[in-house]
C-alpha cells in the first residue's frame, strides 16, 4: 500500500460560501484518503517537520492541507516541492489563487482528497 504524508492540523468540515463541503475534515479526509488506496501518516506542517519527514525515504507522497487553520502550509508545501523528490499535493488553495500557483509551479492543486492519485 502506498504511504501517503499528510500534513495538516485537525480540522472540522469547512463548509464554502455556498455551503458546501470545501474540506471534509481531517478525519473523514483521513478515512477517505484510507479508502482509495493510501496508508496514511498524518504530520504537523509546522516547518521544517514535513521536510524531515519527506526526507526518511518512507513515502510515496505529500499532501499538505492549506486551510486557514494551517498557518504557513502553504509556504511548507513550496519548500517540500523545491527541497525534496516526493510529488507534493495541496488541497485547499482557492482556484483563483494565482500567486501560489507562481510561486509552486510543481505543486499539483486538487480540488478536494480524493482527487489524489495513487503513484504508478
Amino acid at each position: 500500500m502506498p504511504k501517503l504524508l499528510f500534513a495538516t492540523v485537525p480540522t472540522d468540515e469547512v463548509l464554502g460560501k455556498e455551503g458546501k463541503v470545501r474540506f471534509p475534515g481531517t478525519e473523514a479526509a483521513i478515512a477517505k484518503l484510507t479508502d482509495a488506496g493510501w496508508d496514511v501518516e498524518v504530520i504537523d506542517p509546522t516547518w521544517p517537520k514535513p521536510l524531515e519527514a519527506a526526507k526518511s525515504g518512507e513515502y510515496d507522497a505529500i499532501l499538505v492541507s492549506t486551510w486557514k487553520a494551517a498557518p504557513r502550509s502553504r509556504d511548507a508545501a513550496s519548500m517540500l516541492a523545491r527541497m525534496q523528490d516526493l510529488p507534493v499535493y495541496t488541497v485547499g488553495v482557492m482556484q483563483k489563487d494565482d500567486a501560489f500557483r507562481t510561486m509552486a509551479p510543481d505543486v499539483g492543486v486538487l480540488k478536494g482528497v480524493g482527487e489524489l492519485p495513487l503513484p504508478s
